[in-house]
């Protein structure tokens, strides 16, 4: 029989049907609700198979140079594809097929997916090495599968066997031919959590639309760790969804990639009855084979399906790179901007433009053997690595280690020499000095024979040392992330000492009010298109009522919107080379695409009615404050000696507090403009990006961002194919998505210990979390978890804002927030900063504060201690 019925198929007939077919005939005929089918068996391949007499040009293929096996391979394939199917099968193919279309009153569409007698085993899974095709209707039924048979002959496949010591000849491949559920919802299930190893917990991963787009890595999954003993929820992590493979298509050439609407991007794909429904199937099918599984399913009109189920065939965590040699502590400043690994071309090209650093699985690492030598102390690498990475080490004694000081004052001379002239070039200048950084930016991607690779060299290290300051953004940013630190910390001192009484945040308040932030001014602007918006009703509708991603194709067909149209242009033309993670080449700028931005409006159209949701009224009301604070500072500095004769006290405060403003603006402000250097890169890509795909050198959107530069380099001259890459990119966008869920190491080679004040929690309390403290204050009210601007925004007046990491394009989000809690920062970070100009607690390095936290949650933020607290206790904010 060539053809089997799937409710006739055993786990004992691997050799008839495959690993896959295998399994699912099992579990069909045990009552799990597996998609009715039929397979061809594997004895039909080798009738094929052997009519090709390919077997003597097949010995010692393993021996040969890759290229000559890609050559055979190729040319496998394309015999599988130009074979005629006997007769026989064919008839017995329309029989299985009409007896499933008697069952439907609409033409079937099928799944059609490889099945060969080697895979789904405990010891090689062979997932994605051989081919599926969805959409397939009854007319081109033979010919997917016949390119099923050829896929047993990819350069992954046979790679793959060669690895596992499988003969090749020994692998026959049949094909399952199942109806095709159209998934609403689709995902993977681990009944053993394949990262740890840990058997107690359950991981499932879920997506719109079909399982392709987690399977081959187009998508980055929602996460959800259930605990086996209780079924509880132990983790939830929910993702940005780009992309999705839809359920249908309207035309036979539509694309089998679309991108997800807004609204569900970041909505929940499962619900906790779904979740529930998927864990209790899973662990079924774990009791049924006796061992760990791996399971793919489906929901249509919510509905259940099991598409498959195989054994995990690698579990545990991916042992460590012992190549990596040396110590290194975790770039914070990086790190704090976004929490995910860098895509392979940013890393490539990033790591090229920084020294003292190393790339290590997307992250950016310092590497410690250039920081000891700025640390003239009798400290433990330890002790350096916990400095390093901004934390609050508590164990450190700064007590000299005198054969360290000579080399350290050399390092110091030499920098005081070289920062020195340029911090007295800085030290005083107007609040557009940088604005010609944007034409030299400009001039440098017009340059048809500056590659993308020479931007950023061109750009931030090839500055030279005496142009003028406004085209040295990163050096500025470097002298003024130093300097500003300094002066508030004098101010700090000098302050406690005369006035030890003095509130927690006089200095942050004092420091606040800088004039001509950017990043600052940027959401003021925002809120100054809502107020243009409100003014009127066909605009202001549009906004709150349409998807953010078709709001401006519809304002530019209103008349009435032009005022708001041509004001968004005009924040697009200063703003526009912004955006989340905007130190990722691969992150949409706000010029490409102001999604983002509409959606900040909308919010701030949608709490109009809230007097605590205007900024403008809020800054008025901290600046009365600060200068209520000024006035107290004054009269209690007056009563010290000398003091209201001569106000030298008060002229000192003032002075450092000046400072201290100019180059918190300078820092925020030069990285304003040296961010236009990475969008220059990203244009530079973009244009070959466009150059390739029409060349059909690249098939996708956004592939470009998996290959290293020199591979780039050889595409884009020929040297290399699509399937000279096809490859690499798939597996790229697979690791890509596998760093995603690993937490990064904070130190490689150094243990630490990063100890937070753990101070007593009363029994008011449920439960706290310890952090550092970023600005100072406390605030009791409801947390608002928003893990992506983009695609959630909307916060309440009064609330918590509660974030994986923050960048300046947060930045709108703190105008209406009353205090902020963060997983990844310093008290540098740009969430730090942006709260203490708004006056408004904060807490970062706060460990899964976004799973940990709900909204909705009760909390009290103490960034004074740097700690947030659970609690019920209504209490005035």
């Amino acid at each position: 029989m060539s053809v089997l019925n799937l409710s006739d198929v055993k786990k004992t007939d691997i050799e008839l049907v495959g690993g896959k077919g295998a399994n699912l005939g099992e579990l069909l005929s045990h009552g799990f609700p597996i998609p009715p089918g039929f397979i061809i068996v594997s004895a039909a391949y080798q009738e094929i198979f052997d009519s090709l007499d390919v077997r003597q040009e097949l010995a010692g293929v393993n021996e040969l140079p890759p290229r000559e096996q890609e050559e055979i391979a190729q040319r496998i394939r394309q015999e599988f594809q130009s074979v005629v199917v006997p007769q026989s099968l064919q008839e017995k193919i329309q029989a299985a097929h009409d007896e499933i279309q008697a069952l439907q009153d609409k033409p079937v569409i099928y799944a059609v997916r490889s099945s060969a007698t080697a895979e789904d085993s405990a010891n090689a899974s062979f997932a994605g090495q051989h081919d599926t095709y969805y959409y397939v209707n009854n007319d081109s039924l033979l010919r997917m599968v016949k390119k099923c048979w050829g896929s047993l002959w990819t350069d992954a496949a046979m790679s793959y066997r060669s690895s596992q010591g499988i003969e090749h000849t020994s692998v026959r491949m049949a094909v399952v031919i199942q109806e095709m559920i159209q998934s609403d919802i689709s995902g993977v299930t681990f009944t053993a959590n394949p990262l740890t190893g840990d058997k107690d917990e359950i991981v499932s991963e879920s997506t719109w639309g079909m399982g392709a787009a987690i399977v081959d890595g187009r998508v980055s999954p929602d996460r959800f760790i259930t605990r086996r003993g209780d079924m509880s929820l132990s983790h939830r992590s929910i993702a940005d969804k780009k992309f999705m493979v839809p359920a249908r298509l309207e035309q036979p050439d539509s694309p089998r990639l679309v991108e997800v609407p807004l609204e569900l991007r970041q909505k929940e794909s499962l619900t906790p009855d779904q979740l529930a429904t998927v864990t209790a199937w899973a662990i079924k099918a774990e009791n049924h084979f006796g061992s760990p599984q791996d399971i793919e399913w489906s929901f249509h009109n919510n509905n259940f399906y099991m598409l498959q189920s195989r054994p995990i065939t690698a579990m545990g965590a991916k042992e460590e790179d012992t190549s990596i040699e040396g110590q290194y502590v975790l770039f914070k400043a990086m790190a704090e901007n976004f929490t995910g690994p860098l895509y392979p071309l940013t890393a490539d090209l990033f790591i090229r433009s920084l020294p003292m650093m190393e790339m290590i699985n997307g992250r950016v690492y310092l590497n410690m053997k250039y920081l000891k030598p700025l640390f003239p102390f009798k400290i433990s690498d330890q002790q350096i690595a916990n400095l390093a990475y901004l934390s609050n080490d508590r164990t450190v004694e700064l007590k000299i280690a005198w054969s360290k000081l000579p080399k350290f004052l050399l390092i110091l001379i030499v920098n005081y020499l070289i920062s020195e002239v340029l911090y007295r070039r800085i030290s005083n200048l107007p609040d557009d000095f940088m604005d010609i950084y944007r034409k030299r930016v400009d001039d440098v991607v017009a340059d048809p024979a500056i590659s993308a690779n020479e931007v950023l060299t061109r750009l931030i290290a090839g500055t030279r040392f005496f142009e003028p300051a406004g085209n040295m953004a990163i050096l500025v940013n470097i002298i003024s992330a130093s300097r500003y630190p300094l002066f508030m910390g004098i101010l700090t001192v000098l302050l406690r000492r005369w006035l030890p009484d003095l509130r927690q945040d006089a200095e942050s308040m004092l420091c606040s009010g800088a004039e001509g932030v950017l990043s600052i001014d940027m959401g003021r602007k925002i809120w100054q298109l809502a107020k243009i918006a409100r003014t009127n009703e066909k605009v202001s509708n549009i906004i709150r009522d349409e998807s953010p991603d078709k709001v401006l194709s519809k304002l530019v067909e209103l008349s009435e919107a032009t005022e708001f149209v041509s004001g968004l242009e005009e924040f697009k033309k200063i703003h526009g080379h912004r955006t989340l993670r905007e130190f990722e080449l691969q992150s949409v700028r706000w010029d490409e695409d102001p999604s983002t931005v509409i959606g900040m409006i909308r919010n701030y159209l949608l709490v109009d009615s809230n007097p605590d949701a205007n900024p403008d009224a809020m800054e008025e009301k901290f600046k009365e404050n600060r200068l209520t604070l000024e006035k107290e500072v004054k009269l209690a500095l007056d009563t010290l000696p000398f003091e209201k004769a001569l106000h030298w006290r008060w002229h000192l405060i003032d002075y450092l507090r000046n400072k201290t403003r100019y180059f918190v603006k300078q820092r925020e402000n030069s990285r304003f403009y040296h961010i236009l250097s990475f969008y220059g890169v990203r244009k530079k890509i973009l244009q070959m990006e466009d150059k390739l795909i029409a060349a059909g050198a690249l098939k996708c959107k956004d592939d470009i961002f998996y290959l290293k530069w020199e591979e780039l380099h050889k595409l884009d001259a020929g040297e290399y194919s699509w399937i000279d890459v096809e490859d690499i990119i798939r597996e790229r966008r697979i690791e890509q998505i596998r760093l995603t869920k690993l937490v990064p190491p904070r130190t490689i080679g150094v243990d630490t210990d990063v100890s937070h004040d753990d101070t007593q929690v009363d029994d008011q309390e449920i439960d706290m979390l310890p952090g550092q403290g970023a600005s100072p204050g406390v605030y009791v009210g409801t947390a608002r978890v928003i893990l992506d601007p983009a695609v959630d925004a909307e916060i309440k007046p009064g609330e918590i804002l509660v974030a994986p990491y923050t960048d300046p394009a947060w930045t709108p989000l703190f105008l209406i927030a009353h205090a902020a809690v963060v997983e990844v920062g310093s008290y540098l970070s740009h969430a730090g900063t942006i709260a203490r100009e708004y006056g408004m607690p904060c807490v970062v390095d706060v460990e899964d504060c976004t799973s940990r936290i709900k909204t909705g949650d009760r909390i009290r933020v103490n960034g004074t201690l740097g700690r947030v607290e659970f609690t019920q206790v209504e209490e005035p904010p």
